[in-house]
């Protein structure tokens, strides 16, 4: 075969083989509310994660126009996946909140279509001056290893992630718990979505709360927006599920708002 008939086609296979990662239905970032979940991008896909929440409880009136008036914390993330390792994803993310920087690797471990599970590894630094205060220490850095497992039926999800904690923020010692979730798929592009965290049994529980999250999802075919109401302050395992963070999540009754934005390219 001529030379000049033989490139376009090697040029086409290329271009084919390419675009077929970032063609793939079942891509997705592996973030519900606060939990990370089974999903992951396929190939060499990137996408950008950007979370919002705000400082202040929400209240019964609108004088300060439901929290909205007051602090917030922001994060912004950076996810790719690796091509070179089927089912894996790399995570940078950096919040506002302790000024945390994390590094994660995550790996699709089970794809089934009614059951899912990922291994998911990550290091978190809070590039603050350590310095202990009445609530615990800040500045701290540690591990988190994480067992996002899902059962999925129809339109609902239901999820468990099994954590272990290296350290917390009141103690310098490893912690195993466990986050719960659910997510409902209302419509082709829009979602209900609960997490419940609960507290550690070394925690008082006269003293430190348990956690939730509620959100709306509605997306795009490249965006995800989340509106959440939630109890917890932070966004990562060890600010979630330490149950300590912060002097630990509110009670109930004093939720405050957040969001998430997703870009997947």
């Amino acid at each position: 075969m001529p030379a000049r008939s033989i490139a376009p086609s090697i040029l086409l296979s290329l271009l084919l083989a390419l675009s077929a990662p970032l063609a793939g239905q079942d891509s997705e970032l592996p973030l519900g509310l606060n939990l990370p979940t089974a999903d992951h991008l396929q190939g060499w896909q990137p996408a950008i994660r950007f979370t919002h929440r705000f400082a202040e409880p929400a209240r019964g009136n609108s004088k300060d126009f439901y929290g909205l008036d007051g602090g917030n914390f922001a994060g912004l993330g950076f996810d790719l996946g690796i091509a070179a390792v089927p089912g894996l994803n790399a995570q940078i993310y950096r919040t506002s909140d302790g000024k945390t920087v994390i590094l994660a690797l995550q790996e699709r471990l089970l794809d089934r279509p009614h059951f899912r599970m990922a291994l998911r590894g990550e290091r978190f630094d809070e590039t603050l001056q350590r310095t202990t205060y009445t609530f615990g220490t800040v500045g701290i850095t540690g591990a988190t290893l994480q067992l996002p497992t899902e059962l999925v039926m129809g339109t609902v999800t239901l999820s468990v992630v099994p954590t272990w904690l290296s350290r917390t923020t009141t103690r310098d010692q490893a912690l195993f718990t466990a986050g719960a979730g659910l997510r409902w798929r209302l419509l082709e592009r829009q979602s209900l979505l609960a997490e419940y965290y609960p507290r550690p049994g070394r925690l008082d529980a006269a003293t430190y709360e348990q956690g939730f999250a509620l959100g709306y999802r509605f997306q795009t075919k490249g965006h995800r927006f989340t509106l959440l109401a939630t109890n917890v302050q932070g966004t990562t395992a060890h600010q979630v599920l330490g149950g300590d963070y912060g002097g630990g999540p509110r009670p109930g009754g004093r939720w405050a708002l957040g969001f998430n934005l997703v870009r997947i390219f």
